[in-house]
């Protein structure tokens, strides 16, 4: 599917940036590159185009460090051959960003985990495998965890309503604007448990919170407010693969029904949750999304019109059905030994023509750190999200690019 949305806006890049306490290197960081490789081969590899579907070949190259001289997430090849990772740098920031179609959240994080280990410990001796780490063997690594797990005697689930959609217009392509808020760890995971609930439970009804305020304040046409919410499904399944292997859950409210206060919000992602995260009900999401894998006419269908047909189908039984995106990676962890190297991790989710705005956090060391990925002008989603944050006693930090 992923290659086949790609577009300007629809790039399917995502971005993780490590925040260091020193200027990047780019000699060390280049050196970096080939240790991070070393540790996952099966990264190695361009996107090419078959007859009916890309498929990923392997290649000798390895993508080149490159200075950090544009908006993020934006930088979309037309031409296939090309590495899905690319690596940045910028004063003392350093990125990767992934393809969508290489990997999703948790095998970004391991590549960029070795990454970081292998800039700050350049040796001849492996990066990323330290002492106790059991790293998965080929077969592990690469299995397709979908179709593993995939039960053809389960219905599969269904398209849900039209959800709400922030009314308006899409920036130009090439622009995606970040707005990161940093905060302490500790505060928002005491702040979150005084109500009995996660982190993401906490963030995901306080993002629904702001959206339903803003469709009171604004007088917008009510609907309901649908986020997407990817679930890691590894430990669930007892899976070691690096590639993509998630599915989505998406808490909601109608506001169609009238205004619902922030704790009537947090009740209901609560419940929904310990609900949804159910193997029988994450099953139906595998029969429908195998099934179009294995559908004969469209397997047969050229490339050529797989590229028109598939965006369409991605906004219909996708983007349609909610309102914007909630991604938490959860911890980044590093050696005790380089923590102090490493100030701030963060996560920008991918761009999305369909929802306009989303958002991703991951937390490391003592803080967690929320950005906002926008392909609107206007700000309010995130000043209202950030300044309520500060009203709930939660200090926040923010930084920008724009």
């Amino acid at each position: 599917m992923y290659p086949l949305i790609r577009s300007d806006w629809q790039t399917t890049l995502y971005r993780l940036t490590a925040v260091l306490n020193e200027p990047v290197d780019a000699v060390r960081l280049r050196y970096a590159v080939f240790g991070a490789y070393r540790e996952f081969p099966e990264y190695k590899v361009v996107l090419k185009p078959g007859f009916f579907w890309y498929y990923f070949d392997q290649t000798a190259d390895l993508p080149e460090v490159q200075p950090d001289a544009h908006y993020p997430c934006t930088h979309y090849e037309r031409k296939f051959s090309v590495s899905p990772i690319h690596v940045y740098y910028k004063d003392n920031q350093l990125s990767a960003e992934f393809s969508h179609a290489l990997t999703d959240g948790n095998g970004a994080t391991m590549f960029f985990k070795a990454l970081l280990i292998s800039y700050f410990r350049i040796t001849d001796s492996p990066a990323y495998a330290g002492p106790g780490t059991r790293i998965p063997d080929v077969s592990a690594r690469l299995e397709d965890s979908y179709l593993k797990n995939y039960d053809p005697s389960v219905p599969g689930s269904k398209r849900g309503p039209k959800a709400f959609h922030f009314p308006y217009k899409p920036v130009s392509p090439g622009i995606y604007f970040s707005t990161t808020g940093t905060m302490p760890l500790e505060r928002i995971l005491k702040t979150a448990k005084s109500n009995g609930a996660t982190i993401t439970e906490w963030l995901t009804a306080f993002y629904i919170s702001t959206v339903v305020e803003m469709i009171h304040d604004f007088h917008w046409e009510p609907a309901p407010v649908v986020l997407n919410v990817p679930v890691n499904l590894r430990k669930l399944y007892n899976s070691e693969t690096l590639r993509n292997f998630f599915v989505t859950i998406m808490p909601s409210v109608n506001t169609k029904l009238g205004y619902f206060s922030f704790e009537e919000i947090l009740l209901r992602v609560k419940n929904y949750m310990s609900l949804e995260v159910d193997k029988r009900y994450i099953n139906q999401q595998f029969k429908r999304n195998v099934d179009i894998e294995k559908n004969m006419a469209i397997r047969l269908i050229p490339l050529v019109f797989k590229r028109i047909i598939f965006p369409f189908l991605y906004y219909y039984f996708g983007e349609r059905q909610y309102s914007g995106g909630f991604s938490n990676l959860g911890v980044f962890q590093l050696p005790d030994d380089l923590r102090n190297n490493v100030a701030e991790i963060r996560l920008l989710v991918p761009p999305s023509p369909g929802t306009l705005i989303k958002a991703g956090c991951i937390s490391y060391n003592d803080s967690l750190s929320v950005t906002f990925g926008s392909l609107a002008n206007e700000r309010e989603l995130e000043r209202r999200f950030f300044s309520g944050l500060r009203k709930a006693g939660i200090p926040v930090k923010l930084s920008v690019n724009y």
